[in-house]
């Protein structure tokens, strides 16, 4: 699976919803490799893969971290499906190789 490159925007699609009205930019800001993330963020995704079993993966190499429209930042792990998706309330799928944006104007 594609891993997103450093101070790259990306489409994301907010609650996964591959629409016009729900897709914003996301710049990644950071990836920090499963072994060097901090014990804050470490406990938030062991509760979401508890609480969302059926998306989340039970394990993650990294967490993309970056900002939403310079508004938000939001944290993306892998999901069960091989894609990213991010923790919390600002849950989304993050495009990395544009196959969801390819597919929402190919809708249209």
């Amino acid at each position: 699976m594609k891993v997103p490159k450093i101070n790259k925007v990306y489409n994301y699609f907010d609650d996964g919803k591959i629409r016009e009205s729900r897709k914003e930019s996301a710049l990644i800001t950071e990836i920090v490799p499963f072994d060097k993330i901090d014990n804050e963020t470490l406990k938030l995704w062991e509760e979401e893969v508890g609480e969302c079993y059926w998306l989340y993966s039970e394990e993650t190499d990294f967490f993309i971290k970056a900002t939403l429209q310079n508004t938000e930042d939001v944290i993306f792990v892998r999901t069960i499906r091989n894609g990213w998706f991010s923790l919390g309330f600002w849950g989304g799928v993050l495009d990395v190789d544009g196959s969801l944006t390819n597919r929402l104007y190919e809708q249209l």
